[in-house]
């Protein structure tokens, strides 16, 4: 398989945001920066247990869901008693079945998620980083290209390809009324509307290949300092924090900077007039 078949791109024309952000506390944030490397955890890590959905098992999964753990006994008439334990049989066998799907292909699934803005998230920071965390941000057409400049050196095998783009986001309990319509071309790029707020830009290593599979890939970036970096500090941390971070990051290379958060008087001002 040559380097072009191991690599693609999805759904990134007319994106109109030029930065990529990453919030993260700042030990997986040194690790990034010293390995030189993207961590990719197996989609069966995150907390959305619906990663990896098909569109047709999207309105399975609602009509035997209900079935088994909406519906109560109590509230089914008699006479229909005995088809709806029938029913819930079968709908068990089938939530069973769509279950072990999704478990494969979220295992044969290596995701780093990313932020596509051109400013700072409120949100991002309270759910991903906190009070001593940080924001990593690059742009997203250079990073995209040292992702490929960088697929020689990690040795993919023939059944391991690398895709780099943005989610689709869908309402599901709707994508019934179009099931083609709704179809994504890589399972890793779907999400429900509820996580539109995530804005996410995904890169993805797909590995079909058989057996045990570890639960994490390291990506690593091929000269690495070519890649402009700039680390941002959580809004809420202290200056002493601050500076400390600031002449450690910057330490490991010219093409890191590191500077406070736009969001900083959000979270600071009045205790900081205090000291006025």
């Amino acid at each position: 398989m040559s380097r072009n078949e191991q690599w693609n791109t999805y759904y990134t024309k007319g994106i109109k945001k030029k930065s990529l952000y990453r919030y993260m506390a700042k030990d997986k944030l040194l690790s990034l920066l010293t390995t030189k490397s993207v961590y990719m955890p197996t989609m069966d890590r995150f907390d959305d247990k619906l990663e990896g959905i098909s569109t047709y098992n999207i309105t399975e999964l609602q009509v035997h869901y209900e079935t088994c753990f909406i519906d109560r006994e109590d509230e089914i008439a008699p006479a229909m008693l005995k088809d709806w334990k029938e029913q819930k049989e079968k709908s068990a066998y089938h939530l069973k079945a769509i279950s072990k799907k999704m478990i494969w292909n979220q295992k044969a699934h290596y995701v780093s998620c990313w932020f596509n803005s051109d400013r700072e998230s409120d949100g991002m920071w309270r759910n991903y980083a906190k009070e001593n965390g940080f924001a990593i941000k690059v742009d997203r057409k250079k990073f995209q290209k040292k992702v490929k400049q960088s697929l020689g050196i990690n040795s993919l095998s023939q059944k391991q390809n690398l895709i780099l783009g943005r989610v689709k986001y869908q309402d599901f309990p709707r994508v019934i009324e179009d099931e083609q319509g709704n179809t994504v071309l890589h399972l890793a790029f779907r999400k429900d509307e509820s996580f539109e707020h995530e804005r996410e830009y995904r890169m993805v290593l797909v590995d079909k290949s058989e057996g045990d599979k570890p639960n994490h890939f390291l990506y690593e970036l091929e000269n690495f300092e070519e890649l402009d970096i700039t680390i941002i500090a959580h809004p809420a941390m202290k200056d002493d924090v601050y500076l400390k971070s600031k002449a450690e990051f910057e330490a490991l290379g010219e093409h890191i900077k590191v500077k406070k958060s736009e969001l900083e008087p959000f979270y600071q001002l009045i205790d900081r007039v205090k000291e006025l």
